[in-house]
């Protein structure tokens, strides 16, 4: 047995009301760093309901150039997701891709998109902020919503664009 004294702290907590007030004030909080902003502009899951409702609109990787072309044309887009068999994510076919192609003549209209499909894209979650995808559209030429390795849906530029117009009042 040692014969070293030892001391034993015991800390009863209050309710902390009268000198930790202000860490349960929202403002005081916000003001110090300690909670995050509002964000009015919302997630990306509402700026997904807030459109028309519309098909998410992919090509499947072995389409042919000029299938995608049509896919494109018919459905009034510049880019398209490209998915694998299994449905996941591959890249993306933009205009440019196609009209490359085409100009450089590797290749007819009959030929597969596989090499054309790039990685110029981003993907997020429908909880991401609205706010963080004006960086993301630094880097990326389109942002594919993705939700349990589906696609959720796709946002361009203009829809970010028009979302933000709408919620600040503005009739585009």
């Amino acid at each position: 047995m040692s014969k070293r004294k030892e001391n034993i702290l015991v800390l009863l907590p209050d309710s902390a009301q009268k000198y930790l007030s202000k860490v349960f004030d929202d403002k005081w909080m916000r003001e110090n760093g300690f909670l995050d902003e509002p964000d009015v502009l919302g997630t990306v899951s509402q700026l997904l309901r807030s459109r028309k409702e519309r098909p998410t609109v992919t090509a499947k990787l072995g389409a042919s150039v000029r299938d995608v072309i049509g896919l494109m044309r018919d459905n009034g887009i510049s880019q398209v997701p490209v998915v694998r068999p299994n449905g996941r994510l591959a890249g993306i076919i933009a205009e440019v891709d196609l009209l490359n192609h085409l100009v450089k003549s590797e290749g007819g209209l009959d030929s597969p998109v596989d090499d054309l499909v790039e990685s110029d894209y981003a993907t997020v979650t429908p909880a991401t902020r609205i706010h963080l995808l004006r960086n993301i559209f630094n880097d990326a030429k389109i942002v594919v919503v993705e939700e349990r390795d589906e696609i959720a849906g796709v946002i361009t530029k203009i829809d970010l664009i028009e979302y933000i117009a709408e919620r600040r009042g503005t009739v585009v």
